[in-house]
This record gives C-alpha cells, structure tokens and sequence, in this order.
C-alpha cells in the first residue's frame, strides 16, 4: 500500500510553540544594550529576569571577564584546528583546574554540554550494552541514544523517576546484556526535581551490571563540594558511574564537560570522541572565562556564593508557601513550576507576569502533558528578596485570575497540581453556569435519535447516516476481544425553539498510540506487541471513530447560542472521559482552521497531522475513454490504461448487497491481508463479523472482483452508498496478484467506476494512497486532529523509537 504523510513530534513543538511567539511568550527578542544579569530590556520596558540559568552569577564576575579578555589578547579569537592535532595550553590548564574541582578525576571539556554526550554516548557505549532512559532526560542526551541504537544498542524508556519500573526492567533483560545503562538528569530542569539516589545506590550493590550516566548540567555550581554539582556530592564517580555536566549555567560560562573515574573511557573518549576532536576547541576566550571560573570553584568563594543562593531559595520556598502557590519542584533546587493547568491559562498567566514587568519562562505541551502547563522560572544571586516578594506577589493575584479569565476553575487545577486550595471569604470560584438557553442531549446509542433528525445533518457524510451508525454500533459491540468494543457517546445541542446548534458523537477505544506514528516506529512496536498486545495504548476518546473519516461535527456558527454550544461540548468530553476512564482525547478530522479549531487549541490541545484524505466530485463520464479525456496529464492517463483499463476483461466485477457466510469469511480474510500489510495508519483489526453485519444494511454493497481464468476472489472493497456520495471504505486484496495483475490498481478503478456508473456528486476514496487516487481527479485534502493526553511518556517512548531503520 501507499505511505501517507505522518503527523511529526517536531510539527506538533512547532505548532505549540508558534503559537507562543504569536502571543508574545516565548521567542521574545531583548534590546538591552548591556546585560548586569537583573534585568532584560523588552519592547522598552525593563523586565526583572527570573528566567536564566547562571545561579550563582558569574557570568558577570569580574574574574571571568578579565580571564576572557586576556586569553583573547593572548590567543586571538579561534584555534582553528582540531584537539587530536594540537591541545592548546589553555584547554590543558582548564582541564586541569577541573580536574581538581572533581576531586582529581580525569575530565574532558567540550564547546557545550550537547557536543559532551554526543562524544561520550558515542565512545563508551556498545552493541552489546542497554541503555534505559528516563522518561524525562535532556533531549541532548536521547539524542545521540537514537545514534546508539541505529549501531545496534537497544534503547528503551522509563517512566520518569519510577524505579520500581527501572527495577523490573533491569531484572528482566539482566541476562540478555553485558552492561545496562541509566541514563537521567541530576536536576531535572523543568520542575527541579532530583534523583533519588538513596534508592540508586541500592540497585548499584544490587546489580553489578548496572551503570548510571547523568547529565548534572543544572546541578553544577550551585550544589556540591568544589560547586561540582549534586550528583558529585551524593554520588561521585566511579568505573560504572559517567557524570556529564556544563561550564555554563551555575559555572559562568560556556562549554561542557565529562568526568570519568574509568581511565579506559577517558583515553578512548580522549583519544577520538566524535567532535571533540572533528570540531573546534572551546575558544580562547570561553577558556578564559572558564578557568578563572574552575579558580573561584576551588576557593572558599563558591561556599559564599552558595549560601546566598540557599538563603533566596528558603526565602523563595516560604513565599510560595505562604501564598498557597501550586508549586511542585523540589525545594532543593533554584527551578520552579507553577502549576497553571490549560495552555490558555499558562499562556494568561504567564503574559499577565510579563507585563508586571518581570520575565519568567512558559512550559507547555509536549515539555509537559496538555493540562499540565504552567509558569517556570529560575533564582539566581542576581535576585534580591524585594524582587521574590513582588514576583509572588504578582503570582498569587495574576494566577486565580488567569484561571478564571479563561472559563477554568480555581479550585480544579489546584487539585489537578495536588493541591488544596486555600479558600477566603471573597474568593469566589468559576461554577459551571446552567444556560437556561440551550438544551443539551446526551446518548449512549444512535437507536435512541430520531433518525430523521441524525440525517438532516449527517447522511452525506461519508457512513455516518443513522442507519451507518447502527451498523457501526452492531460491529464494536458484544466481542471478546476489549478493543473490538467501543462505547458510543451522542450530544445535541439545542436552543430553547428546538433548533439543533451542535451536534456531534464520539467512541471510546483503545487505541494504539503510535496510529499515526511512521511505518517503521510501527513495525518496531508491533515486535513487542507479539507478547504485550496492549504495549503503548490507551484507552481513548475520540469524535468519530476508526471505522469512519470525514467531517463529524454539524454546527450552525451563525447561532447566537454558538459559542455556548461550545462550551457544553467541552463540558460532555470531560465528563465523558471521566466516565469511560480515558487517558487520552482527540478531536478530528478537520480540514482547515476555524474559529472551532482555535478554540479546541486555546483548550489546551495539541494541532497534529493527520493523513491525507481524498475526494472525487465526480465529472460525469459514459466510457473509459470519456474519463481519459478528462484527465489532462499523459503520464497518468498512460499508467490508468496500462494497469486497470487494459486489464478489464482479465476480471469478473460483481456488485452485492447480500453475502453468505462463506463470502463473509472471505472477504474478511482479504481485508485482512491488508490491514496486516499496511502500518502507515495502525490501529486494532475489525471484528471479524464485520462483513456479516454490513450486508444486513442496504445502504452497503460490496464490490467483488475475481479473475476469470480460475474464477479466484483477488480484492473486494466494502463501499456505503449514500443520496449523493459514494463511500468505498475498506479494500480487501490478496496479495499474491498484487504484481501479476495489478489488483490493487484494478480494484482503485472500480471504486471510481462504481461512485460514476451510481450518478454520485461525490466519491469519498478516504485515506492513503494519495498519489493513486490523485491519477482519477481526486483532490488531497490535508487533515488534522487536536490531542490531549494525561501524561506523556507513551508519546516520548514512541518518539524514541523513530530515526531508527
């Protein structure tokens, strides 16, 4: 089968964060003319900067300026060469000082922290290692893991700080490996949160083939004897511990390094470590810098330093205590979360903060899961008390009204952070509004809707006519199998006159999360899934279903009542997600943006890609030769001619309504072949009683195509006729004639043949296969979907499976 356009991870950041910058959060462009570290000039005004990561302020110390400017006097800008030929005197002596921050231990500094783990990952690890990554390490460090594993390395995921998890999976593949891998941050920088490394020790006694590598890029100044960071002080480094930290952040500068106690990795990292020696060596002037840093490391100075930074964060810690923030980073660490729930709220939120005239940072979806976004910001000693206390003070008003500007309840997303809220007596929250205006209808089966209504708005649209609905609902009912059972949930909304406004249904399923995901992240998850059927699934909550595709929502916009038809939609899908205990919410399929769309984005949802799908509006055409007439590209009217048109009289057509049980079986086997070919679009097999159940509704027909040789079954394609439009939804083949006699061609040209010879305005060919169908004049029509999902580690762990072949 064809491939079709799949949604990527990138598109839906670039999405996310397009919007952002369109709102003036994220992307912002300063216009200081100088920078002392307090403050940020934005748009003319001065911002207090609660938004970078140089904790303890040296990136303005006079030491490391004075070390930059000399070694650049000395040096000039660049040694344009390679470290494997020449290692300047300035990277020995940094290298050296920084040897003596970690105790001794040998160390390796890099142009950043990026650069380090490309080079070590690179270097130390092999085949016959396995890496476990948690669900929440930097990005720089999954990614030279994707390189590993197209070497050969076995990757996979935890969930984020769940070492039960990381126990079961170290037990499990104990045997299979020589070395296994932890890899995870040492603080981690969206939430601040640490390691536990109490519980790390214990599995480091316990298994000997377990190593840990940690990227400690925000832990390092700050924390630690000598600033070495956190993960130094609690854990140090031995032959099975790598640490991966910065000269940046909390040390000042720019560049990144890696620590080893192991002098077998040192000199093979030393020796050839990817960039570190087919790229440039930090600069003479980030050396300077960097070593009159490594000298403050290593005087009682960093002590000072230290404490002032410990006694910000405890006033900090009290502030937000006291203002009853829904603050849920560590209290050990100079990051801070605000939890503020939807994107639209974070987005409020964070603007409101911006214009106090303070910077902070936004982290929204898919940093984090949809309805969990909020404020971050950072502390550092260029920070004073006055400034904390206007910040949360600015917080502590803006937050509830954010909250509540955006139609959110107060008190649901303190409880959705895990926090209580603290009522006063003039703190009134949002309560759902009872609009006497509207009538809202709510069904659990379409045999409970009068199907004239359904109709009036639904039967030209593909198979989602009342009758294509009981169909459906007879198909995803009373198996065995859980994902071949879907539950059916109906809303109409009316005015007070009766008049339908919005209208709309969704199924609950399980889905598999990688339905969209490229064919061979697909091919990979279905290894595992040979053992764990349900390996990366949820149960799922999405308008339509996945036996239908098209336009799945009637709304009258012109309405006064619209918009709070709207808000009763959104209404119903939380309390229907509730109901059916899903984990995940998609709306689809949407053609192009609408003032419905921008409102599902502003709900906290995630615009993804869907495929393709394609449409026929069908010219009217008597003879093979009218409809060549019609096409006016060669190339296309030569390949239709050659593979179906000149094959005709290989093939016998039949058109059925009713079939036996032998036919049933038949087909379902050929539809089979098919689905278990074809991952460009992955979801669960159909019931098998599917072409049984079909045949009792007139509105189906099946399209029966044998060869004449032999009279064998080749394809057959499951069509729905309706008033105006063709629907052929499911093509069965078998594959043995796929390359013999084209039978996927000649079964293509039949639908169309089929959707003329009825006198259709309209021929819905569906999803993939875009450049075939675009041979017959049909129009390809991008779609999406908008996601909201609880959490995302099956997301990330899907994501982790791509670049690989």
């Amino acid at each position: 089968m064809a491939k079709i356009n799949h949604n990527n991870y990138l598109d839906v950041v670039d999405n996310m964060w397009t919007s952002a910058k369109e709102k003036g959060i994220m992307h912002i462009n300063s216009e200081e003319q100088s920078f002392n570290g307090e403050k940020f000039r934005i748009k003319g005004r001065d911002l207090i900067n609660f938004g970078t990561c140089g904790y303890l302020g040296l990136e303005i110390h006079p030491d490391l300026i004075a070390g930059s400017i000399e070694l650049t006097k000395k040096f000039g800008t660049q040694l344009s060469m390679s470290r494997a030929y020449i290692r300047p005197p300035y990277i020995q002596e940094l290298e050296e000082l920084m040897s003596q921050v970690f105790d001794g231990n040998k160390v390796i500094c890099y142009t950043s922290t990026s650069n380090a783990h490309i080079s070590v990952i690179a270097t130390i690890i092999k085949p016959d290692d396995l890496i476990i990554l948690d669900q929440q390490v930097h990005f720089s460090v999954q990614f030279p893991c994707k390189n590993a594993k197209l070497l050969g390395t076995e990757v996979k995921m935890v969930r984020h700080s769940n070492y039960e998890m990381l126990e079961e999976m170290i037990r499990e593949n104990y045997n299979k490996y020589n070395r296994i891998w932890y890899m995870a941050d040492g603080v981690y920088s969206m939430h601040g949160d640490l390691p536990d490394t109490t519980i790390l020790k214990q599995l480091l006694n316990k298994y000997p083939k377990l190593h840990l590598y940690f990227d400690d890029a925000h832990g390092m100044g700050w924390a630690g004897k000598n600033g070495a960071g956190y993960i130094y002080e609690q854990l140090g480094v031995n032959e099975r511990i790598v640490i991966i930290s910065t000269l940046a952040k909390g040390f000042g500068c720019v560049g990144g390094t890696a620590i080893f106690a192991d002098s077998e990795m040192y000199r093979r990292t030393d020796i050839f470590g990817g960039p570190l020696s087919y790229s440039h060596p930090l600069s003479p002037a980030s050396a300077g810098a960097a070593i009159a840093s490594a000298k403050i490391h290593l005087s009682n100075d960093i002590y000072t330093y230290q404490a002032e930074l410990r006694d910000l964060m405890h006033y900090m810690n009290g502030c937000l205590k006291e203002k009853n923030l829904p603050n849920i980073s560590s209290p050990d660490s100079p990051i801070y979360f605000i939890g503020s729930g939807l994107n639209k709220v974070t987005r409020n939120f964070v603007h409101r903060i911006l214009q106090q005239g303070i910077y902070v940072n936004t982290a929204t979806f898919p940093v984090v899961p949809n309805d969990k976004s909020g404020l971050r910001f950072t502390l550092t000693r260029h920070n004073t008390k006055a400034d904390i206390e206007l910040l949360t003070d600015a917080m502590a008003y803006h937050l509830p009204k954010a909250i509540e500007e955006e139609g959110d309840c107060v008190e649901r997303v303190y409880q959705e952070f895990g926090f209580h809220l603290k009522k006063k007596a003039n703190n009134s929250l949002i309560k759902p509004i009872n609009n006497s205006n509207l009538v809202v209808e709510e069904y659990t089966s379409i045999h409970d809707i009068n199907p004239a209504d359904w109709d009036c708005m639904f039967q030209d649209r593909g198979n989602i006519s009342h009758s294509g609905m009981r169909a459906m609902e007879e198909i995803f009912s009373d198996n065995e199998k859980p994902e071949e059972n879907w539950s059916f949930h109906y809303i109409i909304v009316r005015d007070k006159a009766a008049k339908v406004i919005l209208a709309t249904f969704f199924t609950g399923a399980i889905y598999k999360d990688d339905i969209v995901a490229p064919e061979n992240v697909s091919k990979q998850i279905e290894e595992v899934r040979k053992a764990d059927p349900y390996y990366l699934c949820s149960k799922t909550l999405a308008m339509g279903s996945l036996f239908c595709e098209g336009d799945f929502i009637y709304q009258d916009t012109q309405h006064p009542e619209w918009r709070n038809s709207v808000n009763c939609l959104f209404d119903f899908v939380s309390k229907t997600k509730k109901e059916i205990k899903a984990t995940t919410v998609i709306f689809r399929d949407f053609e192009k943006e609408s003032i419905l769309t921008q409102i599902i984005e502003e709900e906290g949802f995630a615009k993804m890609r869907m495929p393709n799908t394609n449409v026929i509006q069908n010219p009217k055409w008597e003879t093979p030769d009218d409809l060549m007439a019609l096409i006016k590209s060669k190339k296309k009217r030569d390949n239709i001619k050659q593979y179906a048109i000149r094959n005709l009289d290989k093939f016998e057509i039949k058109i059925k309504n009713e079939i036996t049980d032998k036919e049933a079986i038949l087909y379902f086997n050929l539809f089979e072949n098919v689905k278990k070919a074809n991952y460009s679009y992955n979801f669960f097999q159909y019931p098998a009683k599917m072409p049984e159940i079909l045949s009792k509704y007139k509105e189906w027909e099946f399209i029966e195509i044998s060869l004449k040789e032999n009279n064998q079954l080749v394809a057959v394609v499951f069509s729905y006729v309706g008033d105006h439009h063709y629907c052929p939804l499911i093509v069965g083949l078998d594959y043995n004639y796929i390359d013999s006699h084209h039978v996927y061609k000649q079964a293509m040209f039949q639908m169309v043949k089929r959707g003329n010879d009825l006198n259709k305005k309209i021929t819905y060919l569906g999803l993939t296969a875009d450049f075939e169908k675009q041979k017959y004049l049909a129009l390809t029509i991008p779609t999406w979907a908008y996601l909201k999902v609880d959490e995302t580690y099956n997301l990330e762990l899907i994501e982790s499976y791509s670049n690989v072949g």
